[in-house]
């Protein structure tokens, strides 16, 4: 009889670890716009494997609203949530730079950076405020989507009603810089305003042509310009401390090692937006727009006005000069590789 209790509370004993150990599960908060059956989400399915293989199991819920994403981490009805990098901003200037207008013009910069943030020499920078960075994978290069097919240079902007996103101030400050009107959206309505005819030029990743029907606003006349103007990745942010450091680090490997399936799938969108929609801009205007692009994040950083000081704070200096040594890496010919006002 004895035996058998000690039998049953062994038994017990091990029944409440087993609980223990199942409630450890973790909530993994992940935004996208199109829900469950979206992009982002599926390709986060891998990392919810992989995670579970390096032994934290996670319980995925997608969101269509970034900002409720957002306030469940804070509240800590999220454990990772997984979020834009304007949503990322909110946590992390560091990897909030990555969307620097224009910081980021080719696939193959974003991959060597991708190698980079998974690298330790990063890791102070990816812990701020209570939270850290647990990773960064691709969501697709942000391309102008326009409704008259002239606006295929950088002159063409000017006087254009461009829509920009809250807490985008650096997109605010390029969009005056250029002489064209900023129009107020977010990311639940800027597609419906483009659509609409409230905006001539919205910016977006290839994939919104289709999931957000983007091809309605560009009527008979409108196209997609061939030049990125900047990178959407899509980036995991947790409480501090939630996890261990050896999660932490596994963790920026598996996002990076995302790269490849993310981009077969940001390709495919992109290769089954119609060639004609596409707007073929020239190597001058290609010139043009880095340029322009380069000019305006210097100009952010040595304003005195108050608009321009508030869109160069959203960038940290160190992610800067680091995009820049990756640009000039990849494309060492480059004007700013040798001007005498580098980033």
């Amino acid at each position: 009889m004895k035996a058998l209790s000690m039998l049953l509370l062994v038994v017990l004993g091990l029944s409440g670890w087993s609980n223990a150990g199942a409630s450890e599960r973790r909530e993994f908060c992940v935004f996208d716009v199109a829900g469950a059956s979206g992009f982002v989400y599926r390709t986060l399915q891998d990392y919810h494997r992989k995670a579970a293989l390096a032994g934290v199991g996670l319980n995925m819920r997608p969101y269509t609203d970034e900002d409720q994403a957002v306030a469940d981490l804070r509240a800590g009805r999220c454990d990772i949530v997984a979020v834009t990098d304007m949503g990322a901003r909110k946590f992390n200037d560091f990897s909030g730079s990555i969307s620097a207008i224009g910081a980021i013009p080719y696939y193959e910069d974003l991959k060597v950076l991708l190698h980079i943030l998974a690298s330790p020499r990063v890791d102070r920078h990816l812990e701020q405020n209570g939270y850290e960075v647990l990773g960064v994978t691709p969501m697709g290069a942000a391309y102008l989507f326009v409704n008259d097919r002239a606006i295929n240079h950088v002159e063409a902007l000017e006087g254009k009603r461009i829509t920009v996103f809250e807490g985008h101030h650096d997109a605010r400050h390029m969009v005056e810089y250029v002489g064209a009107v900023p129009v107020a959206a977010k990311i639940s309505d800027f597609a419906s305003l483009f659509n609409s005819g409230e905006a001539d030029i919205s910016y977006a990743p290839a994939a919104a042509y289709e999931v957000l029907e983007m091809f309605r606003g560009m009527g008979s006349k409108g196209g997609i310009v061939d030049y990125p103007v900047g990178q959407v990745t899509v980036q995991l942010i947790a409480r501090a401390d939630e996890f261990d450091d050896a999660f932490v680090r596994k963790s920026r490997r598996i996002m990076s090692r995302l790269y490849p399936e993310a981009m077969r799938i940001v390709r495919q969108y992109e290769r089954s937006i119609p060639e004609e929609r596409w707007v073929k801009i020239s190597p001058e205007a290609v010139r043009g727009y880095q340029e322009m692009l380069r000019s305006v994040r210097i100009d952010m950083q040595q304003s005195t006005e108050d608009s321009g000081m508030l869109a160069a704070g959203v960038y940290h200096d160190d992610m800067m000069t680091i995009l820049r040594k990756v640009r000039c890496y990849t494309n060492p010919g480059a004007m700013e590789c040798s001007a005498d006002n580098r980033e």
